[in-house]
C-alpha cells in the first residue's frame, strides 16, 4: 500500500489495497495462504500472573549471582595463593641467577 502510495502516487490503489481483506489480497494474487499446523499457542497470562513470573526469576537471579560470588570468591583465594607460591619460587630463582 505504501508502494502504491508513495512510489507510484495512486492514492485512490492505495486506499483499495487497504480497505481489502488479506484474504481477498492473497485470492486476487493467487497466493495461498496456510497456517502451519501443530504450531505452540503461548498461553495469555494476566498482568499479575506475569509480575508474578518477574518476581519469581528476579529472585533466582540473586540466587545464582550468590552462587557465582560464592565460586568467585573461592577461586580469587586460591589464584591468591598460587600466586604467592609463584612469587616464592621465583625470588628464589633469582637470586640464584646473579
Amino acid at each position: 500500500m505504501r508502494f502504491t502510495r508513495d512510489v507510484r502516487e495512486d492514492d485512490d490503489r492505495a486506499d483499495e489495497i487497504e480497505d481489502e481483506s488479506l484474504e481477498d489480497y492473497a485470492q486476487d494474487r493467487r497466493i495461498k495462504l496456510a497456517n502451519p499446523k501443530g504450531g505452540r499457542k503461548m498461553p495469555v497470562l494476566t498482568r499479575r500472573e506475569l509480575q508474578d513470573r518477574i518476581q519469581e526469576l528476579e529472585a533466582e537471579n540473586e540466587d545464582l549471582q550468590s552462587r557465582l560470588d560464592e565460586i568467585s570468591d573461592i577461586i580469587g583465594d586460591n589464584d591468591d595463593n598460587e600466586e604467592t607460591d609463584e612469587d616464592t619460587d621465583n625470588e628464589g630463582d633469582d637470586q640464584g641467577e646473579e
